[in-house]
């Protein structure tokens, strides 16, 4: 068969999810790792809003994220079905692609360390097949069909964010709301709490102690070129090595760690590690070489600089439910934060905490931050009380950088608790809530 798309037809599709069983079976997947699955928007079945299933897989996308932002180049495309394929020989396991996919395509094998995928069944396209989930819809609410002629995609939770998916969604009968005889509740429609997913920080603790160490080591690197306390060469080279493997620790496959280099045109994955590598490998062997400050430090600081700024923008995702750009644990405003702490320099460090706690405090606000006394203890410890020792001169800027960088720790730690990026769970939520206001406010 040549290139073709998914056709979801919603008024037929009863979300019986006869699809999920058919391709787990063809694919031989783990129901846990099913690489299909039905999202229903309304499934508390609320009276003023239809119900909806969506049946997703991989979309198989013109513009795939996955393949734009997956570090390790595992990504491909097929010219002859258009399938976005993954090699997982190549894949490292670091769970980006699972990141940027809003469709919550790629899963992650935990006992092979790896992604994996929908193929489009691409065994059976070329025996000129369907793939599996179309044959197996018992209400033909899902075909494979032509790429050709008009797209349909604006329905109610489904996340559209342009990646121009291999997908066109067909029927209209129930999305219209239901006639209602009866006055709706007027119960006050507040949005759900946002809580903390301490999970996903446990999965990724090891990122949380490699882009603090990162923070501290480009600040008091580029401190030292700038007159600050001098750079001890035995402890920032050891810090660098076990920032370097505790890093790792995130992959699945922390072997293949250096295939993270792979696509520096587009993953800001690549570039991170690119940079990081060559600011810790430059600043080792100058801090071994007794030299005064020179354009090489200034040019070895300026990477490090770039190599948090790439940091940041690793977590740039489109649709996220808590921005990354600009958050108080951004780690360029915390590496100005530390270096303004290490120079002694109010003027970087006071502006540096100001923000700061503005970013954090909006976030502690919408429900985003921890519980009241770990977010006290956090402004407090990391940012109040190092701008007062500035303020008194103390002996040594290493006192106020210690409580800096353990209220970094709870921010940063907060971070990746906080991570909550476009999925079709979060754009039900968002959707169901829009439509439900809108019918009560008719």
């Amino acid at each position: 068969m040549s290139a073709g798309r998914f056709v979801l037809d919603l008024d037929r599709c009863t979300g019986c999810a006869a699809c999920v069983v058919a391709c787990s079976s063809e694919n031989l997947v783990a129901p846990t790792l099913a690489w299909r699955a039905v999202h229903t928007l309304n499934s508390h079945r609320e009276p003023s809003v239809p119900v909806l299933h969506h049946s997703l897989a991989c979309n198989h996308c013109a513009e795939p994220a996955c393949l734009a932002g997956c570090p390790a180049g595992a990504y491909s495309r097929d010219p002859a079905t258009g399938a976005v394929l993954l090699d997982a020989g190549r894949c490292m396991g670091c769970r980006y692609c699972a990141w940027v996919c809003p469709y919550a395509a790629p899963r992650f094998d935990a006992d092979r360390g790896v992604m994996a995928k929908c193929t489009l069944c691409a065994h059976r396209l070329a025996a000129g097949q369907a793939p599996a989930c179309c044959v197996a819809c018992p209400t033909d609410a899902l075909r494979y069909e032509s790429r050709e002629g008009p797209e349909g995609l604006g329905r109610p939770g489904f996340p559209d964010v342009g990646l121009r998916p291999a997908l066109r969604l067909s029927g209209s009968r129930r999305q219209r709301p239901p006639t209602l005889t009866a006055s709706l509740p007027c119960t006050p429609l507040r949005p759900p709490p946002q809580r903390l997913a301490w999970r996903r920080f446990h999965e990724e603790w090891a990122l949380w102690v490699f882009s603090t160490a990162m923070t501290v080591l480009v600040a008091w690197f580029t401190g030292a070129a700038a007159g600050g306390p001098s750079v001890v060469p035995l402890a920032f080279a050891g810090v660098s090595l076990a920032a370097l493997g505790i890093g790792a620790l995130h992959l699945g496959r922390p072997a293949r760690a250096w295939r993270g280099l792979s696509n520096l045109r587009r993953s800001w994955i690549s570039r991170e590690a690119m940079l990081s590598v060559a600011f810790l490998a430059g600043a080792t062997v100058l801090t071994a070489v007794p030299a005064a400050p020179g354009p090489l430090h200034w040019a070895t600081a300026a990477v490090g600089l770039a190599a948090l700024l790439a940091m940041d923008l690793v977590y740039r995702v489109p649709g996220q439910e808590v921005a990354a750009v600009p958050h108080s644990a951004m780690a360029t405003l915390s590496g100005a934060w530390i270096l303004g702490l290490l120079l002694a320099a109010p003027a970087i460090a006071v502006p540096a905490a100001v923000v700061k706690a503005a970013l954090y405090g909006l976030r502690w606000r919408n429900g985003a931050a921890a519980a009241r006394h770990v977010a006290a203890l956090r402004v407090t410890v990391g940012l109040a009380l190092p701008c007062a020792l500035l303020a008194v001169e103390p002996p040594s800027p290493w006192l106020p950088v210690a409580f800096a960088v353990a209220g970094e720790l709870i921010d940063r730690a907060e971070f990746y608790a906080g991570l909550r990026f476009l999925s079709p769970a979060l754009q039900i939520e968002r959707d169901l809530r829009a439509l439900i206001a809108a019918r009560r406010a008719d």
